[in-house]
């Protein structure tokens, strides 16, 4: 073999090895699963870990999910920051800068895992407690803060914390672009009892947009506060606190009272125009109300619930009609789709009404209020089924999540009762039957 040949034999191997490297180090390198591998983090394992300790050391079972959802989420946005790299989509600081808040969470992440496993081992698990439950805590200190967390982010959210109280049945949050590139964003994970209108746009450079965030007529969990998200399309997330009071989780009660009382005093059944009446000033403390895309859309359905919790079908199903009509997008959330059940069922059309339940859970998939929806849902079907008559209602009522759901808050049964046209009592009956029938 002469000299040349070796030379370039020796270049290639050079040139491949050097091509491997750089394939490695912005590939695999920065990939989800190589960093797991090189901080040996078996996250399967790990949950494993904490669920057989949880109720010993004081962790609920939503902290539970909520590990397991944020283990999820920063191995997606992790390989999706990797990837936006890769085609330019941010520059190296902004890269940079992310990659270190995720490190920071996944080391914290790791760090959380190695104490629950400690405590896993124990006879007593509880002696570990106050060491688990501070590493828990520092880590969803972490993830509150983002992982843009002072990189260079663009979304700009206020206020962080709406306080839902008195009759307020709408309040909003500003969000403003104050970086160099236009950005979209969409409301996830809101908590059933809301409505976000718009669920989602985009936000072009020096702009700032309204999201306004109105009460539906289901009840609404009680334990406050509750939280959503506004995320951007740069994996960028805020977190609003929604806090509220027990006059506001009783707000369509006193505004039905409201509408009645109006209604009373012209000698005729509360209509559409009566409920806007009501509406209006229960929105007329928002200053940023008027502002709100598609706001008038959101006065009919708002004057819809009323009506449909005074009895006013008709009228409630015209409310309705104007506000999809007025916004097709509102047919895209639960909150809409359950109140269309409802007033279905009012008419007496079940069948239809079950379908509109349906359709509202099959929306519901995948966000973090899926659970509370399919509670809902299930017990509204239930309910309608009860006073059918129909043998089928077990199958709903039956759930363990709705078994689990009417413990807590006794307060669904009546909204369910009220909302199927069926009385509590053979409601809580029909539940009792369906718990015996599939004891848990």
């Amino acid at each position: 073999m002469n000299s040349k040949l070796v030379m370039i034999l020796v270049l290639l191997v050079l040139i491949l090895g050097v091509g491997a490297y750089f394939v490695w180090r912005n590939g695999d390198d920065c990939s989800f699963s190589s960093k797991k591998r090189t901080l040996g983090i078996d996250l399967e394992a790990g949950l494993g870990d904490v669920n057989s300790v949880k109720g010993k050391i004081g962790m609920t079972d939503d902290q539970v999910r909520d590990f397991d959802e944020l283990s999820k989420d920063l191995a997606l946005k992790y390989d999706m920051l990797c990837q936006d790299r890769k085609q330019k989509r941010v520059n190296e600081a902004t890269y940079l800068c992310r990659r270190n808040n995720m490190d920071q969470i996944l080391d914290a992440l790791r760090s959380f895992l190695v104490k629950a496993k400690t405590a896993a081992g124990l006879t007593d698990p509880s002696t570990q407690k106050e060491i688990v439950l501070k590493a828990l805590s520092d880590l969803e200190d972490l993830e509150k803060k983002g992982y843009g967390a002072g990189c260079l982010t663009s979304m700009n959210v206020n206020p962080r914390t709406l306080l839902f109280s008195g009759h307020a049945s709408e309040h909003s949050v500003q969000i403003s672009n104050s970086g160099n590139n236009a950005f979209t964003y969409s409301v996830v994970d809101l908590p059933n009892g809301f409505l976000p209108q718009p669920s989602s746009g985009s936000v072009t450079v020096g702009q700032t947009v309204t999201v306004a965030i109105v009460r539906t007529a289901e009840p609404i969990s009680n334990h406050s506060p509750v939280s959503f998200r506004l995320r951007d399309n740069f994996t960028d997330e805020v977190v609003v606190e929604l806090d509220f009071d027990q006059q506001n989780a009783n707000l369509y009660e006193a505004l039905g009272e409201n509408l009645k009382t109006l209604a009373a005093g012209q000698n005729r059944p509360p209509t559409v125009e009566d409920a806007l009446k009501v509406v209006d000033v229960s929105t007329s403390a928002s200053s940023d109300w008027k502002s709100v895309q598609n706001v008038d859309s959101l006065r009919y359905f708002l004057a819809a619930g009323l009506l449909s919790r005074v009895g006013s079908v008709e009228a409630a199903n015209s409310a309705l009609d104007m506000a999809t009509a007025k916004n097709p997008d509102l047919d895209q959330q639960p909150a809409t789709l359950i109140l269309k059940g409802i007033v279905l069922n009012a008419q007496n059309k079940p069948r239809e009404a079950i379908e509109n339940f349906s359709k509202a859970n099959s929306l519901a998939i995948g966000s973090k209020a899926q659970r509370d929806t399919t509670v809902i849902t299930d017990l509204l079907s239930g309910a309608v089924a009860v006073s059918e008559g129909n043998p089928k209602a077990t199958t709903w009522l039956g759930s363990k999540d709705v078994q689990d759901a009417v413990k807590d808050d006794p307060e669904i049964v009546d909204f369910a009762a009220r909302s199927a046209k069926t009385s509590p009592p053979d409601l809580e009956r029909a539940l009792a039957e369906a718990s015996a029938n599939k004891p848990y």
